[in-house]
């Protein structure tokens, strides 16, 4: 098994398609600019579909399951409500069809998998769950690494996995989720890694945390980053060292979406660090990501800015799952529809 793969270029976007859309947009009726930031999504989904008429109605939505060995120590108690079999209990519900992404997916006609990308707690196989498993959960990474060099190749190729099956069926635009009780303290170690900030500045409340678990994880932050910073030299080994499963796993799925020429969309702020991984990697990875939303987690902000992410709507969501991202996605196919529908100005008659 081996990350050769992961060096394969990225491929370019068309400027010219993007040079098409930005002509007809100005040509519409309707005042310039007017649809706000729908319309630079628009132009950057011509350039990477290259098509001056964008389309989105083809899309599959992924979500990566996977459970953090610092949800178990004792250290964490108090820092959230959750424990690992949470995990488990939200993959089925959204396995079962009622879970809020099934929903949506289901209403907005959109296809959507589940994979298993390391669980703590075994899991039958049901039907729309892929198991490409990592390991039973990370390690605690206040004691160790989260995971071995051969789990993150294989949480890696889990995501690009997810992109060759969704190239095969012909999607236009992928969407990546997470479900993981612990993955907004991992995320949040590894910008504070890769970013330098300050653990207090972007400890969130992930699932309903208190002030008191916000600072519970800042300093359980502060206790891996003293543990790792001095062996972290470049971005695949912060999320080695501190990541999940999941957060690996979407940074294979950014990377493979980029080299197959998919467009992705990104969701919230587990997302957002997966994927400044995966461009501080392939810095040509940026034009293949738009940026579903600005979730309730502080730590996203400063990701947004540094990848320069402008996201499509700010809602202050923070279910994960690619809720947000689904939802934005709907905003973004009827764009679509309006930019290759709208009657322009010269075909009005005077």
């Amino acid at each position: 098994m081996s990350t050769a793969w992961i060096k394969q270029p990225i491929l370019p976007v068309s400027e010219a398609a993007k040079n098409q859309a930005r002509k007809r947009l100005s040509k519409m009726a309707k005042p310039l600019g007017s649809l706000g930031v729908l319309e630079d999504a628009l132009i950057r989904l011509a350039g990477m579909q290259n098509s001056p008429t964008p389309s989105v109605d083809i899309a599959r939505i992924v979500v990566f399951a996977a459970d953090h060995g610092v949800v178990e120590a004792a250290s964490y108690q108090g820092a959230s409500p959750y424990s690992q079999v949470s995990t488990l209990q939200r993959v089925k519900t959204v396995l079962s069809g009622r879970g809020a992404v099934s929903i949506m997916a289901r209403h907005l006609g959109f296809e959507m998998e589940v994979v298993n990308a390391g669980m703590a707690e075994k899991i039958a196989e049901l039907p729309g769950l892929i198991n490409c498993s990592a390991g039973r959960g990370t390690r605690n990474f206040q004691v160790g690494p989260a995971m071995t060099e051969e789990q993150l190749v294989m949480a890696l190729l889990a995501g690009q996995e997810a992109v060759e099956r969704a190239s095969q069926g012909g999607v236009q635009i992928f969407v990546g989720g997470e479900i993981a009780i612990g993955k907004s303290i991992s995320a949040a170690a590894i910008t504070s890694a890769l970013l330098g900030i300050s653990p207090d500045t972007i400890s969130g409340p992930g699932s309903g945390g208190s002030p008191e678990g916000m600072a519970q994880k800042a300093k359980i932050i502060e206790t891996a980053l003293a543990l790792h910073l001095p062996t972290i030299k470049q971005p695949l080994q912060a999320l080695r060292a501190l990541g999940g499963f999941e957060a690996a796993a979407l940074c294979g799925a950014f990377i493979a979406c980029g080299q197959r020429g998919i467009p992705a969309i990104v969701d919230g702020f587990v997302a957002a660090t997966a994927a400044l991984v995966a461009v501080s990697i392939h810095p040509p990875l940026r034009e293949w990501l738009l940026f579903g939303h600005r979730s309730a987690e502080p730590g996203q902000l400063s990701l947004l800015r540094a990848i320069s992410g402008q996201p499509i709507l700010h809602l202050d969501m923070h279910l994960g799952e690619g809720t947000g991202a689904t939802a934005a996605l709907s905003l973004l196919r009827m764009a679509c529809v309006i930019h290759k529908e709208m009657i322009l100005i010269d075909e009005l008659e005077s």
